[in-house]
């Protein structure tokens, strides 16, 4: 189950609410594949092409697009067999985010003061 997690950060009040983690839906790949663009959807297909059942982690993390000046969840896949972890970029103007996990220090986009504050406020699946 997923949870739903507000960032905040401390000295401008910039404030996101983000769907963090993954759901029951995102243990089959070909669920998982349809949250990458199609250049990376290739990739991943290429990599797992020798596995029956493909073994990964995915989940949603946070990262911060210095472009758009705002913080998003973004999909994130590790691929047991390779090694290899493959990261969407920004939904909104296609930029490779800084994608960080709970408990790692990000500066705010907006003011680029603060260090963002992570709250959890619910669960989604």
């Amino acid at each position: 189950m997923g949870r739903i997690s507000e960032l905040v950060c401390p000295s401008c009040n910039a404030s996101w609410q983000l769907f963090l983690g993954h759901g029951m839906s995102h243990a089959a790949l070909e669920n998982v594949l349809d949250e990458f663009p199609a250049d990376i959807q290739k990739k991943i297909l290429a990599d797992t092409k020798d596995e029956q059942i493909p073994s990964f982690e995915f989940n949603y993390y946070p990262s911060v697009c210095r472009q758009c000046k705002k913080v998003i969840a973004v999909p994130v896949i590790y691929l047991h067999h390779t090694g290899q972890t493959y990261f969407a970029p920004c939904p909104d103007c296609g930029n490779t985010g800084d994608a960080f996990q709970e408990g790692e220090a990000a500066e705010c986009p907006f003011c680029g003061e603060g260090v963002l504050i992570m709250n959890d406020c619910g669960n989604w699946d």
